[in-house]
């Protein structure tokens, strides 16, 4: 059987306007909590599911959110897939779809035209910003605009954009003092990409550890591995060549953990009995043919959970109370630490 909001409203023994309040979560700061539920119940009772057409002419809606990464692969990738399964899981369970856009393409320049066209042609309610990618003149115009936007792993100096964050400089203090205080001397980063806040920051960490020790920083000892496998490899083997005295990495991620390790290996040494290597995000705590990664763990799904539900709030019009949330890494040690 087909119901309507009338049914709803007759036997939850409230308005039509209150059940759309709470079906479509607009204006409900006008509806108790006691009636949200008993709502709520009403149309879980009958198994309601309203009509996405008739509710977006309603409410002016599209109930689909952008969620903006490089590139589609990128989802692959299990730091953005688990964030992306965070974010989607509060988006189906508050009625939302959720589109997947890209920032990029490979070889090409950034595609604004192509993310920008979902807020210009109002295809979606609100955007969920991922990667730095997204150009900073887009974003800030689509703040400028209130257009609904949470940014997630980024943030844009002097500009109060919602935003979920890591603590990355936190993260890489941690990792890199963790090595300084078992005794190791010479100590590589093997960042993403430096022209990115992210690894700004996370460098930004290496080096307030270096200095709190009394050891100096040196560039010779910091490459490049832009998250991918086989550039970190290489990066890795250039580290190894211009620094033989290394004896531990910490690594911007764990794919680029991984490559060192696999470089390392290439190179006669093994990992940790003459380096060890410390990732990042705590994706590959059991890589196969490798002793168990150490790492800084991070709730990677929590983190798009939290990203999901600040946007909807900002979506419904719901006062933000916090609208910057940071998660602070946790180190986790395992068979690839060992002390100099």
């Amino acid at each position: 059987m087909a119901y309507t909001y009338k049914d709803i409203a007759k036997k939850a023994k409230v308005s039509i306007s209150t059940v759309s309040r709470v079906i479509n979560g607009k204006d409900l700061q006008k509806v108790g909590k006691k009636t949200q539920e008993r709502v709520s119940k009403v149309v879980a009772d009958l198994d309601f599911t309203p009509n996405v057409i008739a509710r977006s002419l309603v409410s002016r809606k599209t109930f689909n959110i952008a969620v903006v990464v490089k590139d589609f692969e990128d989802i692959y990738y299990s730091y953005f897939s688990h964030v992306v399964s965070g974010i989607a899981g509060v988006l189906e369970k508050n009625g939302y779809y959720f589109q997947l856009t890209r920032a990029i393409k490979p070889k090409e320049e950034p595609l604004s035209p192509y993310y920008m066209k979902a807020f210009e042609e109002k295809r979606v309610d609100g955007m969920c910003i991922l990667v730095e990618e997204a150009l900073e003149k887009d974003v800030t115009t689509l703040f400028e605009k209130k257009f609904p936007i949470v940014l997630v792993n980024r943030y844009i100096k002097g500009i109060k954009i919602p935003k979920v964050l890591i603590d990355n400089k936190e993260g890489l203090f941690r990792a890199t003092k963790e090595l300084l205080d078992t005794g190791h001397k010479r100590i590589a980063f093997l960042s993403g990409a430096l022209r990115f806040q992210l690894d700004q920051d996370r460098l930004a960490g290496y080096k307030k550890a270096l200095s709190e020790a009394g050891a100096g920083f040196d560039e010779n000892l910091v490459a490049e591995g832009l998250f991918i496998y086989e550039k970190a490899y290489e990066a890795t083997g250039i580290l190894l060549k211009q620094e033989p005295r290394i004896t531990g990495i910490v690594a911007s991620d764990d794919v680029m953990a991984l490559a060192a390790i696999r470089r390392i290996r290439d190179a006669g040494l093994s990992v940790p009995e003459h380096i060890s290597v410390i990732g990042f995000n705590d994706m590959f705590p059991f890589p196969p043919g490798s002793p168990t990664l150490s790492s800084m763990r991070l709730p990677l799904v929590e983190i798009g959970k939290t990203a999901a539900q600040m946007l909807l709030d900002i979506v419904s019009g719901k006062k933000v109370e916090n609208d910057t949330v940071i998660f602070t890494p946790e180190y986790i040690r395992r068979e690839s630490v060992k002390p100099a």
